[in-house]
């Protein structure tokens, strides 16, 4: 299950109206991973479109997850997030570890109730009211970026001008379909600064990873790690 947690710089968690961070996590039981996190600052100014458009962007960063704890579940956010987007949101305290399986069992237990509750006995033609679930906003999902073909075979990706051209993109949007595609060929990677579910992902594709800083950025390279021929 992923869960999201919003925290302050102390670890505590805060109200989405207040700065803080949102960090992903991923696991079951006592066992839970830190896929990635990144500040959160919604606008206080500019109105409910402003505001929209940054919990928006905010949903397509945490997709697929939509289990969310905070401070707080009360208020146009956290309606918004509810309603709209089709968030379950806790308000929880303790160690990230202790909410995460807090709020997993919660989730289990909230969700068998709903599949008996939508149980019922009644034809799709008809309907009885009392089954449906609520309508969510459709929002529509940022197009793939495509790799570019270097003369060589391998390929490059700009990860930082690909989130800043377009807010619902976040970094497993972009560089996932590209590391999935077969057969693997040698890909470069300009960036900020590294996700941190990369490196999980590079190890569990058994390639090999070569970092270099120049012109301001971060580039990764990863390449498949070369076969070694024994003589008979």
């Amino acid at each position: 299950m992923q869960i999201a947690l919003y925290l302050d710089d102390t670890d505590t968690p805060v109200s989405l109206t207040e700065p803080g961070r949102l960090c992903l996590y991923e696991g079951t039981g006592q066992d839970w991973a830190l896929m990635e996190e990144w500040p959160v600052d919604l606008p206080r100014t500019g109105g409910i479109a402003g505001l929209r458009a940054a919990v928006e962007k905010m949903v397509f960063a945490l997709a697929p997850c939509t289990v969310l704890i905070s401070s707080e579940v009360r208020g146009y956010v956290y309606s918004l997030l509810q309603e709209q987007y089709g968030f379950s949101v806790w308000k929880s305290a303790g160690s990230a570890a202790a909410m995460l399986a807090s709020v997993e069992a919660g989730e289990i237990e909230r969700l068998t109730a709903q599949a008996q509750a939508e149980a019922c006995e009644c034809s799709s033609q008809s309907g009885c009211g009392s089954c449906g679930s609520a309508r969510l906003v459709a929002i529509t999902p940022p197009p793939a970026v495509l790799a570019e073909i270097r003369p060589d075979g391998a390929r490059y990706v700009d990860l930082a001008r690909a989130l800043a051209e377009d807010a619902r993109h976040n970094s497993r949007s972009v560089l996932g379909p590209i590391l999935s595609a077969t057969p693997f060929r040698p890909l470069i990677i300009r960036m900020d600064h590294p996700p941190r579910w990369l490196a999980r992902a590079v190890k569990s594709l058994g390639l090999e990873r070569h970092e270099e800083r120049r012109d301001g950025a971060l580039f990764i390279t990863l390449t498949q790690p070369a076969t070694t021929e024994v003589a008979p």
